[in-house]
Formats: structure tokens, sequence, C-alpha cells
């Protein structure tokens, strides 16, 4: 039985043969327990915060090579953001945003940078704060929907319309979807292994790193306090219903990380959705199948 390690974390642990590190952590946090619930609540949030970084593979720095590198800043941060513009110079169908998810990079959607382009988008890539070769060290699911907004800002002819399309990963599904509830009305989606409840994944995260989720309410409300949002206004499970654009979800019914059935609850939820299940791909594997990109572009250029 497998537990996972984060929220789309980059592997899946099993929790009947716990490796010593996450079993040295588990008698931390309940000795910290015992002494400052507070203390063990803020220790909590400052690991889930703060993701790791992956090294890419040469795949992923061929393709970002080719791109055209550009100079972001948010908030101070700057963020590593590539485009791929059409080789003739023109955008029949406007711009496509690659969006990847905790822990992940923009490279990891290397795999879609030229059947997008050739099917007449120009592409756009970046590493959300916190990741890849972008500035800062603390990430969270408002500051990813404030990344996006920035490169969607510094990328669009028109902003406030959204991109032509986007595919997202995992934890991505979710900064994305809370723009298209704003206003990116007449964007087609992708997405790829997409989460259905923030909240679950935050419980499978204490469970794994305290040995319990007896402090969820605690995490969600340091959170809360943090970044200065509500985390009733993050429930995709009522927002996928609010969300009308043309939708594909690709799932593997392999995959360790998010189940397959959360793929299948954002398909059966959302009003203009379909679903294609895949298998032996994985969490990520997925992201540079062949037949995955080819299915996903198809349908991105109806």
């Amino acid at each position: 039985m497998t537990v996972n390690a984060h929220p789309a974390s980059q592997r899946g642990v099993d929790r009947l043969n716990l490796p010593w590190q996450l079993r040295a952590m588990r008698l931390g946090f309940r000795l910290l327990r015992v002494v400052s619930r507070g203390a063990a609540g803020r220790l909590a949030l400052h690991l889930f915060v703060t993701p790791r970084r992956h090294r890419p593979p040469a795949r992923e720095l061929e393709v970002l090579a080719r791109g055209e590198r550009l100079s972001i800043t948010h908030k101070g941060r700057q963020l590593a953001t590539w485009r791929w513009r059409r080789a003739d110079g023109r955008r029949e169908r406007g711009t496509a945003i690659l969006v990847h998810g905790w822990e992940g990079r923009g490279g990891q959607l290397h795999g879609f940078v030229a059947p997008l382009q050739e099917a007449g988008f120009d592409v756009v890539a970046f590493d959300h704060v916190g990741h890849g070769e972008s500035d800062g060290r603390r990430c969270s699911l408002p500051t990813m929907r404030d990344t996006l907004r920035a490169v969607a800002r510094e990328t669009l002819d028109d902003p406030e319309a959204g991109p032509a399309c986007i595919v997202a990963h995992s934890m991505g599904t979710f900064a994305s979807s809370l723009l298209l509830a704003e206003g990116w009305r007449d964007t087609r989606v992708c997405y790829v292994s997409p989460p259905d409840d923030l909240l679950v994944y935050f419980s499978h995260y204490l469970e794994l790193v305290t040995g319990s989720d007896d402090l969820l309410d605690d995490l969600v409300r340091l959170m809360e306090e943090r970044f200065g949002e509500r985390a009733e206004e993050f429930e995709f499970r009522r927002l996928v219903e609010t969300l009308d654009q043309p939708l594909l979800v690709l799932h593997a019914a392999d995959d360790e990380d998010v189940p397959i059935e959360a793929g299948r609850f954002v398909a059966a939820h959302w009003p203009a959705a379909r679903m294609v299940e895949l298998d032996g791909l994985g969490h990520r594997r997925i992201l540079r199948d062949p037949g995955a990109i080819q299915t996903a572009t198809a349908f991105l250029a109806e």
C-alpha cells in the first residue's frame, strides 16, 4: 500500500516499509507535538510549502535551448520562462501555455512543444516560483495561480481573455482552473493527471510525515493566515462544476501519485469534459508519451 509523500509528489512511498528518514521525522513530530502543537503545525507548514527541485534531463534542456528565454519579474522574483514561436512567424491559433505541477518544471512538458507549434500555436512554458530555475524557495497554490497570471500578462496579447489553450499537469491544473473561473472562458484545456480534492492531499502529506492527520486543521489555518486567502476558495470539487471550457482529461490507471479516480471525478463533473484513460504511463511518463501528446494536440487544435 502506498501513500503520497506530497500532493502530486515525485514518487509514491510504501508506508509499510518507510525509509529511516521518514521514521525519524515522524518521531520528531510526535515529540514536538508534546512540547508545542503550534510549533509542530508551523514546521509542517514550512515543509509543505518548500518544494524540492530536481535536475532536468538532457531531453528537456535540448528543447528549452531552442526556445526564446524571456525575462519576467513577479513580486521581485525572476520567473524562468521560454517561448517557441511558429517557424513561419504566424500564429494561426494563438498561444498555448504549458503549466507544470508541484515539484515539477516547465521542461517536463517539452514533448508538447513541437506538436503544438506544428498545429499553429506559439508555445510558452515556465517554472513556478520556487521551482526549476525560477527564484524563490516557498510556493503554494495561490503562488502558482499568481505566477501563471504573471506569465500570461507578459506573453499574451490579451491577458484578460487568456491563452488559446492550456496543457496543465497535476497540481498545475488547480492553478489553471482558478484563472479559467476568473475569466479565461474561451480557452481550450487539456489536464494531465489532475487531482480532485486538495484537502485529501494535505491529509495524505500529514499522515506520511507526522504519522497522522490530526494537524490538518492547524495546517489549513496557518496557510490561510500566511497567504491571506480562505481554503474554501480553492475547493476544486465545487469549482469544476462552474467551468464549461472544452476539457480533455488524460490520466493513467497506474498513476501512484494521483489516482485515476480523481481524473474521472473531474471529467464527470466538468460539463464540457471528456476523458481518455491510459495505462502503463504513471504520473510523469504520460507527459512524454507520443500517443498522449498526439491526442492532446488534436483536441486542442479542433
